[in-house]
């Protein structure tokens, strides 16, 4: 069966960051990856309220398509993120769809997902844009892998299989090969211990899933270096966080 990814395009215009989607889309194709482009601007997504409501209840009272959108995320083996780049950042709409998926920092849905990075810029914030995008992927619970970028001078390079080779070969090989960086397991532990010390549906969620015993969401190859400063920082946050 072939693996399928879900490519989302937050750019009003189906434009320079649309034409790079359906060139990768195309690749993709060729090498037997089946993959779906969605444009954000096609449905209703609502601003944020701050209410914390889907982070205290899992559940929004905003009526819209984001509770869609996040089920249909679930539904790939892999997915891929692109914005035109506003301000040195992403696209109004795509951080109204970030700032939506917060419960997910909580409860994270994508473990073992892997998301790659497509942006488009006049000049410039390619690597504040990506970065950011990276660190979102990885409060998903997803990891991120290829970032590919252009800028106007360069919209016309034909996107080469270098630029999501990574994406690839995360996206095919077991989940156990995978070597998460120390800032995942840093991260993992401070969500581990926000879950098993602040909120009970948290708590839940991560006892379910088997991760509060674990070093990191699934069995990976983890560092033994790595592994000791991660396990270290947490029994040192664990002591520091007093229980709700």
């Amino acid at each position: 069966m072939n693996k399928k990814v879900l490519a989302i395009n937050s750019s009003k215009r189906k434009k320079n960051t649309y034409k790079l989607l359906t060139d990768i889309k195309k690749q993709l194709e060729d090498i037997n990856i089946d993959v779906d482009i969605i444009n954000l601007y096609d449905y209703t997504i609502k601003e944020c309220l701050g209410c914390e409501s889907c982070i205290l209840k899992n559940q929004c009272f905003l009526d819209d398509d984001m509770d869609m959108l996040m089920s249909k995320m679930q539904e790939y083996d892999g997915i891929i993120l692109s914005t035109p780049i506003y301000l040195n950042n992403v696209s109004g709409r795509l951080k109204t769809f970030f700032d939506r998926t917060c419960r997910w920092v909580h409860r994270p849905v994508l473990a073992g997902i892997p998301i790659m990075n497509v942006v488009s810029t006049a000049a410039s914030g390619i690597k504040n844009t990506l970065k950011y995008m990276d660190n979102v992927a990885i409060q998903w619970g997803a990891f991120p892998t290829d970032g590919i970028s252009r800028k106007v001078t360069t919209i016309k390079k034909e996107i080469q299989p270098k630029e999501y080779q990574n994406f690839v070969k995360h996206l095919m090989m077991p989940k156990e090969l995978y070597k998460p960086t120390l800032n995942q397991l840093i991260l993992f532990s401070v969500y581990k211990v926000l879950a098993l010390k602040i909120m009970k549906i948290d708590t839940d969620y991560w006892d379910e899933k088997g991760w509060s015993d674990k070093n990191y969401f699934f069995d990976a190859k983890i560092n033994i270096f790595k592994k000791i400063i991660a396990s270290r920082f947490y029994k040192m946050l664990y002591k520091k966080v007093n229980k709700a």
